[in-house]
């Protein structure tokens, strides 16, 4: 009985000479490298290579192979997963779903909803064998990431928190706050790096304060002292006073009219301030100050 023999088909289509299959060691390389007739449906350009190592062309089909987009584009890992998926689909299917789990899981705890399109884009990712951070960008780039929660919303909150502390909380926009939150999700930035930002944001605002939040000492921590005069003078809870209150605004923005550049107010200087703004007049330590004159100016007349 005469061996097995296959007529091999060059890529142009014309038929080579028969080659033996079952001792061809170009056809056990070919093998080797995972090259089979499942692969090459899924991959064309690999059939005119397997042709090459069948006739022993072992220097060009190795060179062909090692030019080819399948052996250039595609990770190891990613060759491993789609030579699964061409000749083992029930093993490449239960992998893939053990993966997909695990990302759906990472993907919900960093606040990102499943949307259909988001699930459709991890079938490609497996296939290409890429890691988390490569598959946080490509969502992130796609355009297709909706609002974020979970971990990252947990940071930025923390975030928002120090924006207040250093005074700049009004002046960053819900847009500012959308695109930070993208860039903590696809790793472009830190928590760190954030901070470091408001800091610098605050810096530019404060002037008169910036030497001391550059030092690490808070805008908060320095106007303490000048939030608590004005609750006293005002009559008012200290924790209304927030960043945006017209009288504190005033007072930060304080500028020497000597020099004419901004300085920190003077606390008896700020007092001043305060006690002529619309609202002393209706507090009580403002009656009683005005009573006060009243029953003096009696006095010195001799009517009382």
């Amino acid at each position: 009985m005469t061996d097995p023999i296959e007529i091999a088909v060059d890529y142009n289509g014309s038929l080579n000479t028969p080659v033996d299959t079952t001792e061809n060691p170009g056809e056990l390389e070919a093998l080797a490298l995972g090259i089979t007739d499942a692969l090459i449906k899924a991959f064309p350009e690999l059939g005119p290579i397997r042709d090459l190592f069948r006739a022993k062309r072992f220097g060009d089909a190795r060179t062909a192979y090692y030019n080819s987009n399948y052996y250039k584009n595609l990770t190891g890992l990613a060759g491993d997963r789609q030579k699964k998926k061409a000749v083992q689909p029930g093993v490449y299917a239960q992998e893939l779903d053990a993966w997909k789990q695990g990302q759906l899981v990472r993907l919900r705890s960093k606040g990102i909803k499943i949307t259909p399109d988001i699930n459709s884009m991890l079938n490609g990712f497996f296939d290409k064998g890429y890691n988390d951070y490569q598959i946080d960008i490509n969502i992130l780039n796609s355009g297709k990431l909706g609002p974020i929660g979970g971990s990252v919303l947990g940071t930025v909150n923390s975030l928002k928190e120090i924006a207040y502390d250093q005074g700049v909380n009004t002046v960053l926009s819900n847009s500012w706050w959308n695109k930070k939150s993208e860039e903590l999700f696809g790793g472009l930035t830190t928590d760190a790096d954030i901070q470091e930002e408001i800091k610098n944001i605050a810096a530019s605002a404060f002037p008169a304060y910036k030497d001391g939040i550059m030092a690490g000492r808070t805008f908060g921590m320095q106007t303490s002292a000048l939030r608590q005069m004005i609750a006293n003078t005002l009559e008012i809870d200290v924790d209304t006073i927030g960043n945006d209150n017209p009288v504190f605004k005033q007072l930060v923005g304080y500028i020497n009219p000597k020099t004419q550049t901004p300085e920190i107010v003077p606390l008896w200087e700020a007092e001043k301030i305060v006690k002529s703004s619309a609202e002393w007049p209706f507090t009580k330590n403002a009656r009683d100050t005005l009573d006060g004159l009243a029953l003096k100016v009696l006095r010195d007349w001799g009517l009382a």
